[in-house]
């Protein structure tokens, strides 16, 4: 039987012969290069400073949800390391250490070690030549943060980009935390699902947007929504439907060649069936009863009416404790298929009342609602929920995306209650209201006058474009998708 040792290194050899074989299968369609997320400008950024000796952002941590194409993000790096920047093929390995591990139980530092053996004849300190090391599906090693620190201390010659599941776990490694670049890669929003399906970009109007919603200015965004719907216009391949595809079954840029709505959504089950049986018990050990929990639990979301969840009913509906409810969401929160928002107010009131829970996407929420057999599909209060569920995406997405620090919250007042409350560093409260049909403003006005808000914003089908009518500015729910 072959040792251990050879073993791995037999995968590292077969992956450094195989992947650059294969970026035509995995990066191209008949011919036609996928086009990029923007993302892929920061991390060639990183990697050109590397190569001209600038060691100071040597580890980037890519984490987020399956599917949202983070495999595709790196594997576009290696070819331009590849192809335009002309580094040897040995020097750059990708590794999928999920499949390294169902072959060989191992650890990313021994993976690194023997690599370096093999191939430079050097160890961490000795390697006197640049190296790239993409490690994806990193969490299956629990030491992953700590190896990151190590390898950051001990080579100035290797740059390293892991990949997994987890945002939240670099939080507790304080070390590495310090020596590395962390760059969530979110879902799309819709001028993300524009450039990567038709390749045409919007962007404009999402960062418009963001400086509408912030400072209540609507005169840049009323230009960008213009032009973003002259482009869409102008271009051939899209289709008037393609706003409502998205809503329902958008944000995966993996699941742009299925055909049928069915097929994606059976795809996007197994996505939330592979996050609980893998991701969950390698954040932590998890028993079976628990993962069942977790589905349960995802189930139960997508049936909720909107609204406070109650912890004490969810363990009633589970059979088990509070304390466990609490575990596992804070667990699935950790794999990105659910977030949470709190109730506005002082620590008391956030103490006492009840979080509010979103799925990553309305499009998981619409696949588990078709399995489960949500009796209000098909109905206004049924799009409803959906949309809401993006509109929270959105705003949580862009917090995680940009360095702007806001907080979103949901309005805990029983009467005339909005949707969302957001607020940015200590600045005045932005209250938010949405609605699939269209929406009176009597609740917004409740809370500009409650809040002492400058401005509220409605989201909803009152307008077909953006349009600011005294303090109130209403968005279309397609265009507020952009941001």
């Amino acid at each position: 039987m072959m040792e251990k040792e050879e073993l791995i290194s037999n995968f590292i050899k077969n992956e450094l012969n195989d992947v650059p074989n294969s970026l035509n299968r995995d990066l191209y369609k008949d011919n036609v290069k996928f086009n990029f997320r923007e993302e892929i400008d920061d991390l060639k950024g990183y990697v050109d400073t590397f190569l001209q000796e600038d060691t100071s952002n040597k580890i980037m941590v890519l984490p987020g949800l399956r599917g949202v194409g983070k495999t595709t993000l790196i594997l576009q790096v290696y070819e331009y390391l590849l192809k335009e920047k002309n580094v040897p093929p040995n020097n750059i390995l990708y590794i999928s250490f999920d499949d390294l591990n169902d072959f060989v139980e191992c650890n990313i530092r021994e993976m690194v070690e023997i690599y370096l053996k093999n191939m430079f004849n050097a160890n961490l300190r000795t390697l006197d030549e640049k190296v790239f090391i993409f490690i994806d599906e990193s969490q299956v090693d629990k030491n992953w943060a700590k190896t990151g620190k190590i390898i950051y201390d001990k080579s100035y010659s290797i740059f390293v980009v892991f990949t997994g599941s987890l945002a939240l776990q670099l939080e507790n490694n304080t070390d590495l935390a310090r020596r590395m670049r962390k760059k969530i890669i979110t879902p799309l929003n819709y001028a993300q699902h524009i450039k990567l399906k038709y390749n045409t970009d919007v962007s404009g109007l999402s960062k418009a947007l963001k400086d509408l919603i912030f400072t209540g200015n609507v005169d840049p965004a009323i230009e960008s929504e213009f032009k973003a719907n002259n482009s869409l216009t102008n271009c051939v391949e899209y289709t008037s439907n393609d706003w409502d595809e998205y809503f329902k079954f958008g944000a995966f840029p993996i699941l742009f060649d299925k055909k049928s709505h069915r097929e994606i959504s059976e795809d996007i089950i197994e996505i939330t069936e592979r996050v609980i049986t893998k991701d969950l018990s390698q954040i932590k050990e998890i028993s079976s009863a628990n993962q069942a929990n977790a589905k349960r639990i995802l189930r139960y979301f997508a049936l909720q009416q909107p609204g406070e969840l109650s912890h004490a009913n969810l363990a009633n509906y589970l059979k088990t404790s509070s304390a466990n409810v609490n575990k596992i969401l804070a667990l699935l929160e950790k794999t990105h298929l659910i977030f949470h928002c709190e109730p506005y107010g002082g620590s008391a009131k956030r103490i006492k009342k009840s979080w509010k829970y979103y799925f990553a996407t309305p499009s998981i929420r619409h696949a588990l609602s078709k399995k489960v057999g949500n009796p209000l599909q098909g109905t206004d209060d049924y799009e409803g929920l959906l949309l809401e569920n993006l509109i929270a995406t959105n705003l949580f997405n862009l917090s995680n995306r940009e360095f702007t620090n806001f907080t979103i919250y949901y309005d805990a007042n029983k009467d005339k209650n909005v949707d969302f409350l957001i607020q940015k560093d200590s600045e005045n409260i932005i209250p938010i209201e949405v609605g699939r049909g269209k929406k009176k403003k009597s609740q917004i006005k409740y809370a500009i006058n409650k809040f002492n808000c400058e401005y509220g914003i409605i989201v909803a089908n009152n307008t077909s474009t953006i349009k600011k009518k005294g303090d109130i500015i209403y968005i279309p729910p397609k265009t507020f998708s952009f941001l």
